[in-house]
């Protein structure tokens, strides 16, 4: 195989494709770095360990949703119906297409135990997730329901993706946010029982 100039962000792309598809502890650095197209020994050159890219790679995605999703909670000129809408749209082009599931569920639940540096960067993920749903949920609750509700929420849509993906089932998705977009107006609905 003919080795190939890539930069790190080449390796984390490559690199989230093949976690996603194999997960964690099923992914050999020899499979990342075919994937890459480099030799494996060249991939030390860029990531000290596997477990050093995983980090990449979920901390990569982290700002992906940060930018492009968890950022709408904070837009002034939209409203809790449209940025739950934008949040919606979001997971289910990302969900309703992907057999593999959530990089980030699929991962925690893997590494749970034996890698806590990872766990800290996916915490540091779901922590962001209800930081905006919260933000969302403001818009109609106090801070401390708010808060509980998101929390509900990124455990619901998280429950279906894997249901989902067990079932090859989409009602399963689309259920979860018919339910948490409900959330946002129940006035009955409370957390706290």
């Amino acid at each position: 195989m003919p080795v190939q100039k890539v930069t790190e962000k080449d390796i984390i792309k490559s690199a989230l494709l093949i976690f996603k598809a194999k997960g964690y502890h099923h992914t050999s650095m020899a499979d990342l770095a075919e994937a890459c197209g480099l030799m494996k020994g060249s991939m030390y050159h860029y990531f000290a360990s596997k477990e050093a890219l995983m980090i990449a790679v979920l901390e990569y995605l982290h700002q992906k949703y940060q930018d492009s999703v968890f950022a709408w909670a904070y837009q002034q000129d939209k409203t809790a119906e449209e940025k739950m809408a934008i949040f919606r749209a979001f997971s289910e082009e990302l969900f309703l297409h992907s057999p593999d599931g959530c990089l980030m569920g699929n991962i925690a639940l893997e590494v749970s135990n034996s890698h806590p540096e990872i766990i800290l960067v996916i915490r540091r993920f779901f922590d962001d997730w209800i930081a905006a749903l919260s933000v969302v949920y403001e818009a109609y609750n106090e801070p401390e329901k708010a808060r509980h509700l998101a929390k509900m929420a990124v455990t619901t849509i998280e429950g279906a993706i894997m249901l989902q993906k067990i079932y090859s089932d989409n009602e399963f998705l689309h259920n979860a946010h018919d339910f948490i977009e409900k959330q946002l107006h129940e006035k009955n609905f409370s957390v706290f029982n």
